[in-house]
């Protein structure tokens, strides 16, 4: 644990007034009143349980989604935003969760686990096919093996720390099996004590095959039969695709006091549904949530506009943030930056700022409010793992969480995903943190950089290694 935390509790609680001649400007009052409430309402942590306990789950295009975004548009109205609303769009291809069962039938009857990810397609109805083993894949490149038609493939995709390069690798790999005409294709998950892992990112609006996750203890022991010979799986997996729906972000703003510009700050509430999705990211949620809640309460009004956005469709291929941009595409200009939260309730080190090396200097700078409370660093660190995708791609300054070293990767997508394990101490120092973040940069003179055009736009994607996922993502052929 980082030593921040107290040191604050310290600040705000204990200290004497300062004498007259030493009276704090408004905007530093501003931040110490702000920091002080974030530690001591506990709003975040009390949302977060009606959140993860009342609703069965978000995913997107589910009704558990539609009763979050209600939830939250009316925990905001409750705290007066009066102008608090829906911005409905269409999504594309809805898909349902059906049950997905496994079991080996040759060389021996044995139950296993599978998982199925997410915006994939069933089988049609219970199947028996051969088992193959493809091994590790590289990028999704690597040769195919004879023998895939037909047959349920085990493939080694083990996250590598950049997951925005995982992704890539795992639509590419499906692509390819399903046009040789494979049954499914079982990706070995990488967590512990035989939980599975699974997601729909890459996967919407449809993947092209059955993609299950399969535990490492299940991957082994088909492996050893495999060694010894041929050996058969029975599969039934029962998703469905109703067709399209509406969606919707619910939206809500402080304006400013007289600048025109806007400030950004965004999580995303739905979410993969083995278990609560507390920490991924119902905890970001309710981080900005009640961010705004204490803008509300304090009466605090920067100079410019502070939005508050909540966006549905992250998990699929960042929807929400997508419909966003294209309704506000006449307010793109004069946004000045975009605070995300999708890092979990985990200790804030400071920023990413996906490889914008000319908003360095002046990041830093307007981040140095952040330093007691151990948050003001500058990371370069680019990927496309959230809603920050969305505002890369458009140019516009975008300010990813940047967390200490966290059981994040142990916990997400899984079912261990819940209520009880996110600490509440770091709901309040998130809160804090990106509150101050919010309000530096609404007050500012002047803005962190300038929106990128679209040429420059394609020379950072290249420089930071995105260009690839961003082709493969935005279905841009190959030649462009």
């Amino acid at each position: 644990m980082r030593f921040a935390l107290p040191l604050v509790l310290i600040f705000a609680v204990t200290a004497a007034p300062p004498a007259r001649s030493q009276q704090p400007s408004q905007s530093k009052d501003d931040i110490a009143r702000i920091v002080g409430y974030s530690f001591t309402r506990g709003g975040g942590s009390d949302f977060l349980e009606t959140l993860t306990d009342t609703i069965a789950g978000r995913i997107t295009g589910s009704p558990g989604s539609r009763q979050a975004a209600e939830l939250i548009l009316k925990t905001l109205q409750d705290a007066g935003f009066d102008s608090a609303h829906f911005e409905e769009y269409d999504l594309a291809s809805s898909w349902e969760h059906g049950k997905a069962t496994g079991e080996i039938t040759s060389p021996v009857r044995r139950a296993i686990i599978v998982g199925t990810y997410g915006w994939v397609p069933g089988t049609p109805g219970p199947i028996e096919v051969p088992v193959l083993d493809f091994g590790p894949i590289g990028n999704g490149d690597a040769p195919l093996p004879p023998g895939v038609r037909g047959a349920a493939v085990i493939i080694d995709l083990r996250s590598n720390a950049v997951s925005s390069s995982y992704v890539g690798a795992r639509t590419i790999i499906a692509r390819r099996l399903a046009q040789a005409g494979a049954a499914a294709m079982f990706i070995v998950s990488d967590k512990p004590d035989r939980m599975l892992y699974t997601s729909a990112f890459g996967m919407y609006p449809r993947a092209p095959l059955p993609v299950l996750s399969i535990p490492a203890e299940d991957a082994a022991l088909l492996r050893r039969l495999l060694a010894h010979g041929p050996v058969k799986l029975r599969l039934d997996i029962q998703n469905s695709f109703p067709g399209p729906v509406k969606e919707r972000n619910v939206v809500a703003e402080i304006k400013g006091s007289g600048g025109a510009e806007i400030v950004l700050l965004t999580a995303h509430f739905d979410d993969w549904d083995p278990a609560q999705g507390a920490n991924d990211n119902g905890a970001g949620v309710a981080v900005v949530l009640e961010a705004a809640r204490i803008f509300k309460l304090l009466s605090i009004r920067p100079k410019n506009t502070i939005r508050f956005v909540f966006f549905s469709g992250e998990e699929e291929l960042s929807n929400g943030s997508r419909a966003y941009v294209a309704l506000h595409k006449d307010e793109l200009d004069r946004t000045r930056a975009v605070f995300n939260l999708d890092e979990g309730a985990h200790p804030p080190l400071g920023f990413n700022i996906h490889g914008r090396l000319d908003t360095e200097t002046n990041s830093e700078k307007l981040l140095a409010p952040l330093a007691p409370l151990g948050a003001a660093r500058v990371f370069l660190d680019a990927d496309f793992d959230s809603d920050q995708e969305t505002f890369i791609v458009e140019g516009i300054p975008i300010y990813s969480l940047h967390v200490g070293p966290s059981d994040y990767d142990f916990r997400h997508h899984t079912i261990i995903d819940t209520f009880e394990r996110v600490d509440p101490r770091m709901l309040q120092l998130q809160t804090a943190v990106m509150a101050v973040a919010a309000y530096s940069f609404a007050n500012a003179a002047e803005r962190p950089g300038p929106r990128l055009n679209p040429a420059q736009v394609q020379e950072l994607l290249k420089r930071t290694g995105l260009e690839p996922l961003y082709k493969l993502e935005y279905s841009i052929p190959d030649s462009q």
